[in-house]
C-alpha cells in the first residue's frame, strides 16, 4: 500500500502542473486533482484500518543517521488524512471564483499545502515529520502576504514569528532527544532512546513540545497571531488554516506530547486541562465584543481548540472510561470543527463578496432580502455551536462526559466541567446574537441572495457535518479502533 507518497507525489506535481496550464483550466484542474487526492486519502478509512500499515522508503546518505522516509497509518492518522482529503476539495472549490489575481500561482501553493500536511498527519520519522511541519508555514506565509487584506504584511510576519518560534521550540526537544542517545527518527526508537536519556533531557522534550504545540492550535496565551492571520487571509486560505493547520497541533500533541511523554508531565495534566478550560472561556468572551465575522468565527475556532485540549489531556490521565471519553471527544471535536469552521470562514467570505462587508453591524436584515443566504448562515451558525443533529454535538458531549468523569477523580475536574459547560453556553449565545442581528435587523440593506456555485463549497462542508452528527458511529468507530493501536511509549 502506498497511498501516502502516492497522494504527496500528485500534489507535488499538481503544484508544477497548474503553473503550466491556463487560467480556466488551472481552476478545473485543481478542483478534479483534489478529489482524485481525496479518493487516496479516504482508502483507509473506508477499507477499515484493521492494523496499522507501514510505508517506509531508505534514503541514501540519510539512512546513516536513522532519517528513512517513514510513513505508518493507523486509524488516528487515517481519520486526519481523510479529513485533509475532504478539505481540500472545498479550498478548491471556492478558490475557483474568489481568487481572482494570480490563481494560478495561489493554487500552485494550495497543492504545496496539502503535500506537507499529508506529509504531517502520516510520518513516522521526526526527521521527516518536522520537515514537513515546517514546510507548511511558506505556502500560507504567501497566501496571506500576497493576497491579503490591507494589514496583510503585519499578519503575515505575525504568523511567521509565531509559528516559527514553536517550530524552533519542537526543533531543539528533538535535537535533544537525538544527542542523548537516539541512533534514529523513527518514532519508535527514538522513544526507547529518550528513556534513557537524563532526567532534565525528558522534562524538556515534554515541555517544549508541548508549548509549540499549543503555539499551532492555538491555545491563550499564545493564541495572538490566529485572529490577525484569519482576518487578513483569503477565505479558502484561513479553511487551510483553521480546519488543518490548527490540526497538525491537536493531532502532535496527541501523538507526540502524551504519545512519549504524558508520565513526564504526570500531575501537571490536571492543571493543563484546567488551563484549557480557563483559555476556552477566554476565548468564547472576547469573541462576543467582535464585530467583524470572521474575527468572530476566529475565536470560536480557538475555543473549539482548546475544548480539544480539555479531552486530550484528560485522556492522557487514565481514567478508565473518563479517558476514553476524552480521546473521542478530543479528536471528535477537531474533526467537527474541520469542516463547521471551514464552512464558517467560506461563509465569511460569501458574505464579504455579496454584502461589501464583514461588520455585523453593518449587515442588517437578510431573512428578508436573500432567503437562502440566511438559511445557509443560520444552518452554520446551528453547526458552530454545536445543535443536536450537526458534529459537534456528540463531540461536546463526549468532552463533557470526560469532563464528568475526571471530577469523580479529581476535584479540578469539578471545575473543568463547569467551565467547559459556561464556553458552550457562551458559544451559542455569541453565535445566535450574530446571526439575529444580520439576519432580522431592520431595515434591511440591499443584497442580492446567493448563487449556488458561490455557496456550494459550504453546503458541502456542512453536509459532511450532518451526516456525521446524525450517525456518529462513523467517526465514532475508527476513534475506538485508534484507542486499540495507539502507542504510548512510557518514558517517565
Amino acid at each position: 500500500m502506498c497511498e501516502v507518497l502516492a497522494s504527496i507525489i500528485i500534489a507535488a506535481l499538481s503544484s508544477i502542473a497548474v503553473l503550466l496550464i491556463s487560467e480556466k483550466k488551472a481552476r478545473a484542474f485543481s478542483i478534479v486533482m483534489t478529489i482524485i487526492i481525496a479518493a487516496l486519502l479516504a482508502k483507509p478509512i473506508l477499507a477499515g484500518v484493521q492494523k496499522p500499515y507501514y510505508e517506509k522508503y531508505v534514503l541514501p546518505g540519510l539512512h546513516q543517521i536513522g532519517a528513512d522516509l517513514e510513513f505508518r497509518v493507523d486509524s488516528l492518522s487515517a481519520l486526519f488524512l481523510a479529513i485533509t482529503g475532504l478539505i481540500f476539495i472545498a479550498v478548491a472549490w471556492a478558490a475557483s471564483w474568489e481568487i481572482e489575481e494570480r490563481p494560478r500561482l495561489y493554487l500552485a501553493l494550495m497543492f504545496a499545502s496539502e503535500a506537507a500536511l499529508i506529509g504531517v498527519f502520516a510520518s513516522w520519522n521526526l526527521f521527516w515529520f518536522y520537515l514537513f511541519w515546517e514546510f507548511t508555514l511558506l505556502p500560507m506565509f504567501v497566501h496571506i502576504l500576497y493576497w491579503g487584506g490591507e494589514r496583510k504584511v503585519y499578519a503575515a510576519y505575525k504568523f511567521f514569528v509565531y509559528t516559527q518560534i514553536g517550530g524552533l521550540m519542537l526543533l531543539v526537544a528533538i535535537v535533544l532527544g537525538w544527542l542523548y542517545g537516539a541512533h534514529s527518527f523513527n518514532f519508535d526508537a527514538f522513544a526507547s532512546s529518550l528513556a534513557v536519556a537524563p532526567d532534565w533531557v525528558k522534562v524538556a522534550f515534554a515541555w517544549l513540545t508541548l508549548l509549540s504545540f499549543f503555539i499551532k492550535m492555538p491555545v491563550p496565551p499564545f493564541h495572538t497571531w490566529l485572529p490577525a492571520a484569519h482576518v487578513e487571509a483569503p477565505s479558502p486560505s484561513s479553511v487551510i488554516l483553521a480546519s488543518l493547520m490548527l490540526k497538525m497541533g491537536g493531532y502532535a500533541f496527541i501523538r507526540i506530547t502524551l504519545g512519549m511523554a504524558s508520565f513526564i508531565l504526570g500531575g501537571a495534566l490536571p492543571l493543563i486541562a484546567l488551563w484549557a478550560a480557563l483559555a476556552s472561556v477566554y476565548a468564547a468572551t472576547v469573541a462576543i465584543a467582535q464585530t467583524d465575522f470572521k474575527r468572530v468565527v476566529a475565536y470560536t475556532s480557538i475555543t473549539h481548540m482548546s475544548m480539544s485540549t480539555i479531552g486530550a489531556a484528560i485522556w492522557a490521565l487514565g481514567l478508565q472510561n473518563a479517558s476514553v471519553m476524552g480521546f473521542i471527544g478530543s479528536v471528535f471535536e477537531m474533526i467537527s470543527h474541520s469542516f463547521v469552521v471551514g464552512a464558517l470562514f467560506l461563509l465569511s467570505g460569501v458574505i464579504k463578496h455579496y454584502c461589501h462587508t464583514r461588520q455585523i453591524p453593518k449587515i442588517r436584515g437578510l431573512a428578508f432580502v436573500a432567503p437562502i443566504m440566511s438559511t445557509i448562515i443560520m444552518i452554520a451558525i446551528f453547526a458552530g455551536f454545536g445543535l443536536p443533529g450537526t458534529s459537534g454535538y456528540p463531540a461536546e458531549l463526549s468532552l463533557v462526559a470526560s469532563a464528568a468523569g475526571m471530577a469523580k477523580y479529581n476535584s479540578l475536574g469539578t471545575i473543568v466541567i463547569a467551565l467547559l459547560l459556561l464556553t458552550i453556553a457562551t458559544v451559542t449565545g455569541y453565535l445566535v446574537w450574530d446571526a439575529q442581528r444580520m439576519l432580522f435587523t431592520r431595515p434591511p440593506i440591499e443584497v442580492k441572495d446567493v448563487r449556488f456555485y458561490h455557496v456550494g463549497p459550504i453546503l458541502y462542508l456542512l453536509t459532511i457535518s450532518i451526516i456525521i452528527g446524525v450517525v456518529p458511529y462513523l467517526v465514532m468507530a475508527p476513534l475506538h479502533q485508534a484507542l486499540n493501536q495507539f502507542h504510548v511509549w512510557v518514558i517517565g
